[in-house]
C-alpha cells in the first residue's frame, strides 16, 4: 500500500502449519503489500512454539493473537491490512513477523481494520473501535502503531489510560510533504481501479536497490492478477481518507495530552514521515525518545528488523507510565 505500509519481496511459501520461528525476517513479507486474499470467517490457527490464533474482534476487526504472558502487547498494523484482501493465512503470517520486533514472553495481538469501512470512516472511527477492543477484550496493553496504523495509536493514547506504552514505528503525528503527495496520488489510482499506477508509488521504496529490483520484478509478474488479489476501490479509498482527509499538521498541539512513555522509530530518508515531522512529534510528546536511523527509508522495520527489535524490547523493558489520570 502506500507510504503507510511497507515492502513487497518475493513470495515466502512456507505452509500454515510452520513453526512462529522458522520463516526468516529476511523473507520480507510482514509489512508487505502483495498478499494474498479474505474469506467471510477467519478460523483459529496454532503453531507449534507458540500459541497463534485468528479470529474476529467486534465482528469486523481481523485480529492475530501469539503467545500469552502478562502485559499485552496490541498492534495496528500497516496500510497493507486493508490494501490486500485480508485471510486467515495472511493475518497470521503477518503476525509471526511483526512478533519477530517483539519480546517473545508477551501475549501479542496485531490488529487489521475493517473490511468494509463505512462511509465517513475516519481515524475516530479506527480509535473507537480499537478502545472499545482493549476495554472489553483485552485490557491495559503498550501499544504500537505502524505506519497508517501510528495515526491511530497516537490518537488512542491522547484519550485513554488504557496504553501504558506507546511505539510510533515508521510514524509521525503529520505527513512529509511528498508523503501527503503520494497519498493523493494513491487515491486517485484506487478510485479509478488503475493498480499498476497504485503500486508502482512503491517500486523504490527500499533503501537497497536490489530490494527494488525485486519488487518490480515481482510486480510484473503478477500485474494480472493483481485485481484479484486487491482490496476493493471503494475499501481502498475510504480507509485511505480516513487519514487524508484530516490535517494532522495543523494543531499538534493534542500530542500533549500522551502521557505514555513513547518511543518514535524512524529513518532520515523516509518520504511519507521526514526527519522534520518524526522530530517534531517527538517534542510535542512529554515523555517521548526518537531513535532515527540514517539514511534509511519507511521500509526501517524491514530493512533493519533486528536494529529495531533492540531498540523496541529496550523500550518495553523500561517502567510503565504512572496512571495517575
Amino acid at each position: 500500500m502506500s507510504g503507510l505500509t511497507t515492502g513487497a519481496l518475493p513470495r515466502h511459501r512456507a505452509n500454515s502449519r510452520q513453526r512462529a520461528d522458522v520463516s526468516p525476517i529476511k523473507q520480507h513479507r510482514s509489512f508487505g503489500c502483495v498478499q494474498p486474499r479474505h474469506p467471510a470467517a477467519l478460523r483459529p490457527s496454532v503453531t507449534t512454539m507458540r500459541k497463534l490464533e485468528t479470529g474476529l474482534f467486534l465482528n469486523k476487526i481481523p485480529y492475530a493473537r501469539i503467545g500469552s504472558g502478562p502485559d499485552p502487547i496490541v498492534v495496528l498494523n500497516g496500510g497493507q491490512a486493508f490494501v490486500r484482501r485480508s485471510s486467515p493465512e495472511r493475518t497470521a503470517r503477518d503476525a509471526k513477523r511483526i512478533a519477530r520486533l517483539l519480546p517473545r514472553d508477551r501475549a501479542i495481538y496485531v490488529l487489521g481494520y475493517d473490511q468494509a469501512p463505512p462511509a465517513g470512516y475516519a481515524i475516530d472511527t479506527i480509535v473507537g473501535d480499537v478502545e472499545r477492543i482493549l476495554r472489553e477484550e483485552i485490557g491495559p496493553a503498550a501499544l504500537m502503531g505502524i505506519s497508517f496504523g501510528g495515526f491511530a495509536a497516537a490518537r488512542l493514547a491522547a484519550r485513554t489510560d488504557l496504553v501504558t506504552k506507546l511505539i510510533l514505528m515508521v510514524n509521525a503525528h503529520r505527513f512529509s510533504p511528498e508523503g501527503r503527495r503520494s497519498i493523493d496520488r494513491q487515491i486517485e489510482s484506487a478510485w479509478a481501479g488503475d493498480f499498476d499506477s497504485f503500486v508502482n508509488e512503491f517500486v523504490i521504496a527500499f533503501r537497497r536497490p536490489w530490494f527494488n529490483w525485486l519488487i518490480g520484478a515481482r510486480l510484473k509478474r503478477e500485474r494480472r492478477r493483481l485485481h484479484e488479489t486487491m482490496n476493493d476501490p471503494v475499501t481502498i479509498v475510504r480507509s485511505l481518507n480516513a487519514v487524508a482527509n484530516e490535517d494532522f499538521g495543523s494543531d499538534p498541539s493534542w500530542l500533549s495530552r500522551i502521557t505514555a512513555p513513547t518511543l518514535i522509530v524512524g529513518g532520515t530518508k523516509d518520504i511519507f514521515f521526514d526527519a522534520a515531522a518524526l522530530e517534531e512529534t517527538a517534542r510535542m510528546i512529554p515523555s517521548a525518545q526518537l531513535k532515527l536511523f540514517r539514511h534509511e527509508t519507511h521500509m526501517l522495520p524491514v530493512e533493519r528488523a533486528r536494529d529495531v527489535a533492540r531498540a523496541v524490547k529496550a523500550f518495553l523493558r523500561g517502567p510503565r507510565a504512572q496512571r495517575n489520570r
